[in-house]
């Protein structure tokens, strides 16, 4: 949500348009912040709920663009005919619906994420970032097909292949030589066994990789089956990596593997892509929508085909070089630029409809 807010907001005043950014506020100082999942909990909903809608009672503005639709709340003090909400994905209730099966999902936190959508199906207009979760809006949910409208995020970051920045991080963080496929990303929906299935699958067809991740490290059952499969001492955990460095870590890496249960757009292919990195996917949400045919794709349970076209991304030579240029053109589709000006369009609309 902050990458979209600030990179929007940067956009939106490169096409002329007045940025007036209003946050929620913290109160609760960083360092309990960081001690105690609690008061970290008490920060997030004491200023999103109690102190946040006080901030916006008297907002003077044209549109007020909720750029997170879990505040649809927001709209309770609101003026709804002014109002634009973004809606990202609705996981939650993908998840409560069985569709992906699935983790176990706390009714009080399923309950606060319905009410907040209830909100958001009052704005004039519901932005969504793909097709997938506008289906889902419809479906699940009911919302007015008239009132969505489809508008992809821009690409964040400085990504661009450039191998010596690649082979620098190499150096910097130890990874040394040989092939890396990457995987991002530790929610149960990015379908991290399917990673560990494919690279026992590589290993064992003569494939010498390792796994790059990033974030918490394996643990539990995803650890358990890492031991059983034999490929723990393949998987490198580089634990925590900032905005600043993920650029260099893309440029690293021989391959993205991606095979997520469900997406509502999905940042790393295109990320990869953008690095001049061949991409391995499922078409889980919205993944088939983004990557298009500039990555090879399967269905997300599907390990023996994901494992095919990782072999093939990593050993076959011209397909390589086609997905390389391909990604590189596909992921230029994506600059924030287009992004802000199909949302001044939605705008516009906003504006005429409420005078």
């Amino acid at each position: 949500m902050r990458r979209y807010a600030d990179r929007l907001g940067l956009a939106l005043l490169g096409r002329g348009v007045h940025v007036r950014r209003v946050r929620a506020p913290r109160l609760v100082p960083e360092p309990w912040r960081r001690k105690s999942w609690l008061w970290k909990k008490i920060d997030e909903y004491g200023g999103s709920h109690l102190v946040y809608p006080r901030l916006l009672r008297n907002l003077q503005a044209d549109v007020i663009h909720i750029i997170d639709h879990s505040q649809g709340f927001l709209l309770r003090d609101l003026n709804p005919r002014q109002t634009v909400v973004t809606c990202h994905d609705v996981i939650l209730l993908v998840l409560a619906s069985g569709r992906i099966g699935g983790a176990p999902i706390p009714r009080v936190a399923l309950q606060v994420f319905k009410i907040a959508l209830e909100h958001a199906r009052r704005a004039a207009a519901i932005v969504a970032d793909s097709q997938q979760t506008k289906r889902d809006l419809i479906d699940l949910l009911g919302f007015d097909p008239a009132k969505i409208r489809v508008v992809f995020p821009g690409l964040n970051e400085d990504f661009a292949p450039d191998p010596e920045r690649g082979a620098a991080l190499r150096r910097r963080r130890g990874l040394g030589e040989g092939l890396l496929v990457f995987q991002i990303g530790r929610a149960f929906y990015k379908n991290i066994p399917a990673v560990l299935r494919v690279v026992h699958r590589l290993r064992r067809e003569g494939i010498d990789v390792r796994l790059v991740r990033t974030g918490a490290a394996l643990a539990g059952d995803e650890r358990a089956l890492a031991d059983r499969l034999g490929v723990t001492a393949n998987v490198v955990e580089l634990g925590s990596i900032g905005d600043d460095e993920l650029p260099a870590l893309y440029n690293a890496v021989d391959l993205l593997l991606f095979p997520s249960l469900y997406e509502g757009f999905g940042w790393p292919p295109l990320e990869a892509m953008a690095s001049g990195v061949p991409v391995v996917s499922s078409r889980g949400g919205s993944l088939d929508e983004i990557v298009g045919d500039a990555a090879l794709t399967a269905d997300p349970e599907d390990v023996d085909g994901l494992a095919a076209h990782a072999a093939a991304a990593l050993t076959d030579a011209p397909l390589r070089r086609t997905l390389i240029e391909k990604g590189i053109r596909h992921a230029a589709q994506f600059p924030w630029d287009r992004t802000a000006a199909e949302l001044v369009e939605v705008y516009r609309g906003v504006v005429a409809a409420a005078s």
